[in-house]
């Protein structure tokens, strides 16, 4: 064999039999292209198919958004002030009437101060009485994650600040600490009245300020013991069924599906029934507005979310340090079961009632009221009123005369 003849075949070896021929790569190209172009046209058809339910979904959002920026302002409280607690964050605070005590309304959970509306006047004829919007409800701002990192601030008060969960007791108590102390100095003594889990926030801030305090008057409270009693019935109730309620409403009203219904006729507020005396008309817009604001929405579900922590965080409290001896309190139940709640709830509530009343303070003054939910504040204010103001007359008295 010839040295051309093996150089031939060495060459021929070297060629790769795998790479195809230029018209087999032009044929790939294309076959590709017509993929990436089905794909882009069925890609295409399913936006040209979606645009209208997707239009559709966006148009009541925009249009709620519009509406809240122009109602929040017109509906705000004229007599109310909104305070700064620290770092920029602020707090609603109305305050009417003169003496003291100062008897400080906290609204039931998820609620603003409007439900004190019809209590507030009555009660106001005879000392100074203030209702105020937990943090994220109602004219209130939302509180900080981390107030070190939103401020800017490193400060020990900062820093001592987020140790505490937002939505729990213990940063509920600061805020109030903050309005009642720093931001508004209202004058003590102090009657703190509450409903259902506002209660524990009363408590907690007794038992961590008790120079300030003088009576509580605890409304339907809402008990620690209920979420252990009974294998736990409550929590496995709340978390499975109320906070996804809640949180369900968050979401139809993130839409602008609340203002919609409620344009329509098919959602009524809820806590308006016929009152005792006629709702103002701004009381009613507002309970509407919040209805359709994810603002205040979120912060509700924010609040149900954490009852139990806050619960643990009382229990916690109770352990460690004693309730003060000198608090006058008064224990108000509701005679008539809540419509609807299973009697195994039902009876898990009554107990940790009970507990609060024979056990945690036996000493403490009890009332019964003809009612089943807090709705009372708006079909009976006169009975809920009277309820304070004796309390704050009564105590009155014993700080004139000390020894009477």
């Amino acid at each position: 064999m010839s040295s051309s003849e093996g150089a031939h075949r060495r060459d021929s070896r070297s060629i790769p039999t795998s790479t195809p021929a230029p018209k087999q790569q032009q044929q790939q190209q294309q076959q590709q292209a017509k993929r990436r172009y089905s794909v882009f046209c069925v890609f295409w058809a399913v936006v040209r198919a979606l645009k209208y339910p997707a239009f559709a979904l966006l148009v009541p959002a925009i249009l709620n958004y519009a509406a809240l920026n122009r109602e929040n302002a017109l509906l705000q409280p004229q007599d109310g002030v909104q305070y700064n607690i620290g770092w920029n964050q602020k707090i609603f605070l109305q305050c009417k009437g003169n003496g003291t005590p100062t008897v400080i309304l906290d609204a039931p959970i998820g609620e603003t101060s409007d439900v004190w509306q019809l209590v507030q006047p009555l009660v106001s004829k005879h000392t100074t009485v203030c209702t105020y919007d937990r943090a994220g409800l109602g004219y209130s701002d939302r509180p900080y994650e981390n107030t070190t990192s939103y401020a800017g601030d490193s400060s020990p008060a900062a820093r001592d600040r987020d140790r505490t969960t937002p939505y729990t007791v213990e940063r509920m108590v600061d805020d109030l600490n903050r309005l009642l102390n720093y931001a508004s100095n209202q004058p003590k003594p102090l009657i703190l009245v509450s409903s259902d889990f506002s209660t524990v926030v009363s408590r907690f801030y007794t038992l961590l300020y008790e120079q300030d305090v003088v009576g509580l008057l605890l409304i339907n409270p809402m008990a620690e013991k209920m979420f252990t009693t009974r294998a736990g019935v409550w929590p496995g109730y709340w978390y499975r069924h109320v906070v996804p309620q809640v949180h369900m409403v968050y979401m139809s009203g993130l839409l602008g599906f609340n203002r919609l219904g409620i344009m329509l006729g098919l959602i009524k507020p809820a806590e308006l029934p016929r009152s005792e005396e006629p709702l103002p008309d701004e009381v009613t817009l507002r309970k509407k507005h919040f209805l359709c604001q994810p603002k205040h929405l979120s912060s509700v579900v924010d609040e149900y979310r954490n009852v139990a922590t806050s619960m643990d965080q009382l229990r916690t409290l109770y352990s460690v340090k004693p309730f003060p001896e000198h608090i006058d309190i008064t224990i108000a139940t509701y005679n008539q079961p809540l419509p609807d709640l299973p009697p195994d709830l039902q009876d898990a509530w009554s107990e940790g009632v009970e507990t609060l009343r024979q056990v945690i303070h036996p000493k403490a003054r009890h009332i019964s009221i003809s009612a089943a939910d807090h709705t009372v504040f708006y079909t009976k204010p006169h009975v809920i009123a009277n309820a304070i103001v004796d309390m704050a007359m009564r105590l009155r008295r014993h700080l004139i005369s000390p020894k009477a």
